[in-house]
């Protein structure tokens, strides 16, 4: 085994370890530390034997720079894939609040006892993702990189910011779009009782529309796995090329 093939191999692992750090979480727990390194090391050793070998680096500094940049490029690609599940959570955390399942929307991961609706959708799409081939698809994403970006030398495009920036900007209309059935559930049910409320003005409209938008949003939840699907499935298939958009074109 030669250095150069060694040093390959170590670059394509600090890349591939930037991904496997933002694993999104499975049935609400993240992987071990010990899972992540070890999918990463085998990438490494599924790719070293196709890609450019890496030539050495001249000094210290060109060591470094090289290896910091594999990672962060790696964690750009796993921000990137992981803004699809960010998205799937945003929209289980709206729906939550707007069916009336949870107090506030919050800011951390969503838990099962806390936010049954993101927990379940965050898991349903976990499932759709490997469904459709979406693993696979950032897989091949993966290894495309190397070609336009080789080991040792890892480059972003010129407007790779911008892109940035509109990849997370895509996360909230996202969210927001595959929770609309809910946000207009809940419209609907507090112009219902608003109005009832008006009729027979010594009803508790408040107390009676808690159960009321719950059996609603649970019954609009059962109908609304095909909408999901369908906005994660055209999601996945463009993953590829939002990942590569981010390297430079060749």
């Amino acid at each position: 085994m030669s250095v150069n093939y060694l040093f390959t191999w170590v670059l394509i692992f600090l890349r591939a370890v930037g991904i496997v750090v933002l694993l999104p979480q499975m049935a609400g727990r993240s992987p071990p530390i010990i899972v992540r390194l070890g999918l990463a090391m085998a990438l490494a050793t599924l790719l070293v034997g196709v890609v450019p070998l890496a030539p050495l680096p001249a000094s210290d500094w060109a060591l470094a720079l090289a290896a910091g940049g594999e990672v962060l490029l790696g964690l750009a690609f796993g921000f990137v894939s992981q803004m699809l599940f960010s998205a799937v959570e945003l929209a289980g955390r709206i729906a939550s609040s707007e069916v009336g399942l949870s107090g506030s929307p919050g800011m951390s991961t969503p838990e099962m006892s806390s936010e049954p609706m993101a927990a379940f959708l965050s898991s349903f799409a976990m499932i759709l993702f490997f469904l459709f081939g979406g693993h696979l698809l950032v897989l091949s994403a993966f290894a495309r990189s190397f070609v336009l970006a080789p080991p040792g030398h890892p480059a972003f495009n010129a407007n790779a910011g911008n892109l940035m920036i509109s990849y997370t900007a895509r996360i909230i209309e996202l969210g927001v779009r595959m929770s609309a059935p809910f946000i207009a559930l809940n419209f609907l049910v507090n112009l219902a009782f608003a109005a009832l409320g008006r009729a027979v003005p010594r009803l508790s409209v408040f107390v009676l529309s808690m159960p009321v938008r719950g059996l609603a949003g649970l019954a609009l939840l059962s109908g609304a796995g095909s909408l999901l699907a369908r906005y994660l499935y055209g999601e996945i298939s463009d993953l590829p090329v939002r990942l590569l958009q981010l390297l430079p074109p060749r």
